[in-house]
């Protein structure tokens, strides 16, 4: 297992901040491994709300287990996906908000190799929520794969 955080700031309203990143059919426009999502589930998000995410690698489903309007929302990969945990916790700042997006993966890359398996994750997660944040304060970003979004 592999475990995380990375912080950002993100200069609009806490609410606004939120209301995106909970919105999970969102995350292909900042996400650059992920195409395509869409919620399996009726109803509106919250704790058990199911969704089916197709990345460039493979595709895999997810729900929602935390839901707390912002303040956190928390998912959860399905089998017969690898074990992922993220959670998203959101606090307001005077100059906007910041989110913190805490990973749990499990891995079955050996352990002299976990590290750096871990870096470049952590590392790529890191480039997207960098790209979320232009896409949320200037209404337009271009992924690293190219991919313009507004």
């Amino acid at each position: 297992m592999i475990e995380f955080k990375n912080t950002i700031i993100i200069k609009r309203p806490l609410k606004e901040v939120f209301a995106f990143i909970s919105d999970f059919e969102n995350m292909s426009k900042w996400n650059q491994s992920v195409v395509d999502v869409y919620k399996l589930t009726n109803g509106p998000v919250g704790v058990g709300a199911t969704y089916h995410r197709t990345r460039k690698i493979d595709q895999q489903q997810f729900r929602v287990v935390d839901f707390e309007p912002d303040q956190v929302v928390a998912i959860e990969t399905l089998p017969p996906g690898r074990k992922l945990n993220i959670r998203f916790q959101f606090k307001p700042m005077d100059i906007g908000t910041q989110m913190i997006d805490e990973w749990q993966l499990e891995i079955d890359t050996p352990q002299p190799f976990r590290m750096i398996a871990a870096k470049k994750i952590r590392s790529a997660d890191s480039e997207n929520l960098e790209k979320l944040k232009i896409l949320l304060e200037s209404g337009k970003v271009t992924l690293q794969d190219g991919r313009e979004i507004d």
